[in-house]
Parts: C-alpha cells; structure tokens; sequence
C-alpha cells in the first residue's frame, strides 16, 4: 500500500515495514527501506506502475517490523565505577 508520509512524499507499506521512493526512471520506481540511513538496512523494492509487478530485490532487514514493541532498553550509567558517598568524610 502506498501513502503519504509526514513530509507529503509517497511512502511503501509492505510486511510491517516502510519503505521511501528513492529514484523513478521509466515505469519502475525504486524504493529504499525507511530505516537506510540510520540503520544501514539494505532491504529494497522495485515496483513497476504498467504491470503491476513488484520486484522484491533485498528482504533481509536488520531491524523489527514497526508493529513489534521495542524491547525495553535500560539505561547504562555513563562512568563504569559506581559513585558511593562515605557519610563518615
């Protein structure tokens, strides 16, 4: 399913996962996962506007579908030596 994302531009719905339009030429649109850049996800699409098609080139993500809960993540301490206080000093 196509859409339109928060900046107005076409979005890709597919599987759980968004994909934006990365390049058009011809009849064939390419579509990029939406997680790219940040991630590094090399999954893609290719659909064709004439026939139909939909060319599936990468689905491996490597990332969780947007309908999956995140795992809870807990906060590291940012020195790795606990700071205790001696009440006696």
């Amino acid at each position: 399913m196509i859409v339109k994302g928060t900046k107005g531009k076409p979005k890709l719905l597919m599987g759980g996962y968004e994909y934006y339009r990365n390049n058009s030429r011809g009849s064939k649109t390419y579509w990029l996962c939406a997680r790219n850049r940040y991630m590094r996800c090399a999954a893609r699409i290719i659909t064709c506007s004439v026939t139909g098609e939909l060319i599936i080139k990468n689905q491996q993500h490597n990332h969780d579908t947007l309908n999956q809960p995140k795992a809870d993540i807990k906060e590291k301490p940012l020195s790795s030596s606990p700071k205790t206080k001696d009440p006696e000093h």
